[in-house]
């Protein structure tokens, strides 16, 4: 009996190298088609971390690796921050997701009255993707990047359907501001990530020293060079984290025990309007995150581009699966590795 118990703790030790050796030539491989400079990994089965690793270089001048450590860039996928700490405030009382924006920016134009909270939150607004005032070279508050949409007449009727839309981010930061009494990024760090143990995620500040930190790269005429300097803070991509924090967050997510109760958890990832019109599409966006099918598979995801950086968060929710993937370069396509790796790991069941 002993002995068959030995074999089978050494099958079990063979087929999970053999699962972590068989990502490490996926990663590589298409790191390499994509002349990606460095990558972040975690995967997640069951609750469980079973990759959690760095790939390339954090800084390719000090050729400094990147580790489970590295501090990268999340770009959009913070939007599920934002949306997270709406409800949470829906939780304490203190705002309705059905509240007009009126409620919060009571000079705004009366075209944006029917413009609820929710709307933000999933896209539907009406509103341009993105304030006119703003520049990725000036530092300036929300206010002002909100403030500078107020003469431009809005796209659809609200509601009517779906549009990208990085201004009602902005405005989602300036309500969880208002509405708290503290700046929004604090709000987030209290709430959401001290609660998760995520000690090495905050905003995207460019000043401060973080250590850890990644440099961002893009190509130019083919020659690898450092990314354009993104100075201004965008909330609708306002945070930068770890692997390790983010299979601490993604733990969160799975367990729905903290932070929200579950219905609220739940109601992030409930279908609020198509993202397409195309009849063979079978994608919504709900609060802060993409509900989509892979390969018949039910998955919530989203991804991520600030200036240097790409990032790309998927959880097949019904088969225990999580991929989530950072990169600092500007060309790099997270989102094909997400889906050659969640082949890999579906074959291997």
């Amino acid at each position: 009996m002993k002995s068959k118990i030995i074999i089978l703790l050494l099958f079990i030790g063979v087929f999970a190298y053999g699962q972590a050796d068989s990502t490490d030539i996926i990663v590589q491989k298409m790191m390499k088609e994509q002349k990606i400079v460095g990558l972040s990994l975690a995967v997640i089965k069951n609750g469980k971390p079973v990759v959690n690793k760095g790939y390339g270089l954090a800084n390719a001048e000090h050729n400094v690796p990147v580790t489970a450590e590295t501090v990268i860039r999340l770009g959009s996928v913070s939007k599920q921050f934002f949306t997270t700490a709406i409800l949470k405030l829906k939780e304490e009382g203190k705002l309705s997701i059905d509240d007009s924006v009126h409620k919060f920016f009571r000079d705004a134009p009366e075209t944006w009255r029917p413009i609820q909270v929710k709307h933000l939150m999933s896209h539907s607004s009406g509103l341009k993707r993105e304030g006119p005032a703003y520049n990725n070279s000036i530092i300036q508050p929300d206010l002002v990047i909100i403030k500078s949409a107020y003469t431009l007449p809005l796209d659809f009727r609200t509601g009517e359907k779906y549009q990208y839309c990085n201004l009602a981010y902005f405005m989602l930061a300036e309500i969880i501001t208002q509405v708290s009494g503290m700046p929004w990024q604090d709000y987030i760090r209290e709430k959401l990530f001290i609660p998760a143990g995520m000690k090495n995620s905050s905003m995207t500040d460019f000043y401060p020293i973080i250590p850890n930190r990644a440099s961002g790269y893009m190509h130019k005429n083919g020659v690898l060079v450092n990314a354009d300097a993104m100075y201004a803070v965008r909330p609708s991509g306002g945070f930068l984290s770890t692997s390790t924090d983010m299979i601490l967050w993604d733990k969160v997510l799975s367990e729905k025990k903290i932070i929200l109760q579950k219905e609220d958890w739940e109601l992030l990832w409930q279908p609020f309007i198509r993202t397409s019109d195309k009849p063979e599409s079978k994608a919504y966006y709900g609060f802060g995150w993409i509900i989509d099918e892979f390969n018949g598979r039910k998955m919530v995801m989203h991804g991520g581009a600030n200036t240097g950086f790409r990032s790309y968060y998927t959880r097949f929710v019904n088969d225990g699966l999580s991929i989530i993937i950072m990169t600092n370069t500007d060309e790099a396509n997270p989102a094909a590795i997400v889906r050659a790796l969640s082949d890999h790991y579906f074959r291997n069941k």
